[in-house]
């Protein structure tokens, strides 16, 4: 069975009408009176008809219903009535650009950032579920769900059972004066960081582990391999956003070699140092380590799976931090040799979280998420616009962060992930630049604010709105980009057998440094740049951005 590539999770509003009650028939007429005596009178004329009776009541409208599929390895299958996704009139098999809007401030030591764009709640990642007399995991992303749907361990995790997966937004922060930065990320961005062998990638194999992102330390200035050049800001709507958190990460820079890992972890985006704010938990001798604490939960000790859009126990704490999110207090965990001895015993559709939030620790837990929203424009809430704070000292002191100083430009480049797609069908931005004031000429300048600490926002009323247009860059690597695909002899096929053109016609420039947008604009509307080369709107598709299939490698040519 096939993914469709573009089915996705939506509610469908019932609502019920009773019909109007008939009105009731008139009563008859009374009999004439009876003759007198002696000889028989005639019958008495019969009455006049009753009046008609009065019209029944209407029936109350039926309550709005929920009609929510199940997540299903199939993935998301809905019918969806909006007019559009991300503002235009397509579906989303066409709608390849994300409308995004930023806004940047800084008060005396924190820096300040919000995002703002449509798409789905997702807040939702990674669960145990108890079924047919075992506990199984569920959830993953689309790549995953296929690799699994294929037996195809070359292509992803095979252990994915359904598509639940977090809706997340990145920001990649790169300091030009730093010591140790990367050369020309303020032409082609996070382009520098995708290769050949990254994940979901066409030449990436189960031995790369996880997660393939890395900078090639000859792109980057005063670093060797293993060097943090980047500075990465993750927030995730499922792994941190319940507690008001976000994950600080960075980008390595990496001698990549290829297909000699076993399968762990061998990229180069890590979790800065310190402790992340969300514990995995596994299942270890047939059953999951933790259930919900049902001192936390009125008694439950996990949610049904056919409560799975409903229940407000969709992820669960630790102890340090029951207190810390906008929900608190937060559904706590319990070991599940603790909630045997309380008499649990689980039964068919038992579901917890995989993921255990929990407060953090060290660099890694530098970035708070104060003020995030979500804004539902469906009638189940599966769809509508977040809006993302994140806030973090502008000089944290550690080595894994840049540090914002006042005066300073610095460049950086977006990214979100939805749908339950990641890695390459993610969507981002070309790199920009931003600065810590104003008046400098950056793409973005942050306004400053009075006041201290992360709580001390701005009115982002009063703070203008940057609006970029982020696209899908599918498998442009920067292999492609360079020309190293053609002087490698570099050949995949696509999904219908036909060749995939691996020519970058701007190979040369990009190897000169000329960035991106000299040539390239993101919509096909868009102005035409110096030296018009297409829009990303419409290349992207050529590279397999558009949710389709991994092209597959063939034998090197000459």
């Amino acid at each position: 069975m096939k993914l469709l590539p573009c089915a996705h999770w939506r509610a469908v509003l019932i609502v019920c009408f009773a019909l109007a009650m008939a009105g009731c028939d008139g009563d008859d007429g009374a009999a004439g009176a009876a003759g007198a005596d002696g000889a028989d009178g005639a019958d008495g004329a019969a009455g006049p008809a009753g009046p008609a009776g009065a019209d029944g009541a209407d029936g109350a409208d039926g309550a709005d219903g929920v009609a929510r599929a199940l997540p299903t390895l199939e993935g998301h299958n809905p019918l969806f009535p909006e007019e559009n996704f991300h503002g235009s009139a397509a579906g989303l098999d066409d709608d390849r650009i994300l409308p995004y809007d930023v806004q940047a401030a800084f008060n005396s030591d924190t820096f300040f950032w919000k995002v703002s764009y449509r798409g789905e709640e997702g807040k939702r990642h990674e669960y145990i579920r108890y079924t047919n007399g075992a506990w199984q995991r569920e959830g993953g992303d689309r790549r995953d769900a296929q690799a699994s749907i294929d037996s195809d361990p070359q292509q992803g995790d095979l252990s994915v059972n359904s598509t639940i997966y977090e809706q997340r937004t990145t920001i990649m922060v790169n300091d030009p004066g730093a010591a140790v930065n990367v050369d020309n990320f303020g032409q082609f961005g996070c382009f520098l960081s995708c290769h050949n062998y990254s994940r979901h990638m066409p030449e990436w194999v189960a031995a790369n582990g996880h997660d393939g992102k890395y900078i090639d330390p000859v792109q980057a200035t005063g670093s060797v391999s293993g060097d943090s050049v980047l500075d990465l800001w993750h927030w995730r709507a499922a792994r941190s956003n319940p507690i008001g958190r976000a994950d600080d990460q960075n980008i390595l820079s990496l001698d990549f070699i290829p297909n000699d890992g076993d399968g762990s972890d061998t990229g180069g985006r890590k979790g800065d140092a310190g402790q992340s704010v969300f514990a995995s938990q596994n299942i270890v001798n047939g059953d999951p380590e933790y259930v919900l604490d049902p001192n936390t939960t009125s008694g439950k000790f996990a949610f049904k799976w056919d409560e799975f859009w409903n229940t407000a126990f969709y992820y669960m704490t630790r102890d340090d931090a029951e207190q810390l999110g906008p929900l608190a207090p937060n559904p706590g965990d319990l070991a599940f040799a603790d909630a045997t001895a309380q008499g649990y015993v689980p039964t068919e559709g038992d579901t917890v979280p995989r993921r255990i939030l929990r407060a953090g620790a060290g660099s890694r837990a530098d970035i708070t998420a104060y003020g995030t929203s979500f804004n539902p424009e469906t009638p189940d809430s599966s769809y509508g616009v977040w809006n993302v704070q994140m806030q973090r000292a502008l000089n944290t002191g550690n080595a894994d962060d840049v540090a914002l100083v006042a005066g300073e430009t610095y460049e950086a480049g977006f990214e979100v992930h939805l749908w339950e797609y990641t890695t390459r069908d993610h969507y981002v931005s070309f790199p920009v630049t931003f600065s810590i004031g104003t008046g400098f000429g950056a793409d973005i300048e942050a306004v400053s604010i009075a006041g201290t600490g992360p709580e001390q926002g701005p009115n982002w009323t009063e703070i203008p709105k940057v609006r970029l247009q982020l696209f899908q860059p599918g498998i442009s690597t920067w292999e492609f980009l360079t020309g190293d695909n053609l002087t490698q002899g570099k050949e995949y096929l696509d999904a219908a057998g036909q060749v995939v053109d691996q020519t970058h016609g701007g190979s040369a420039a990009v190897t000169a440094g000329t960035a991106c947008t000299t040539c390239h604009n993101v919509r096909t509307s868009d102005p035409a740049p110096l030296v018009p080369a297409g829009s990303m709107e419409d290349l992207a598709e050529q590279r397999g951005g558009i949710w389709e299939d991994t092209p597959v490698p063939v034998i090197a040519t000459p």
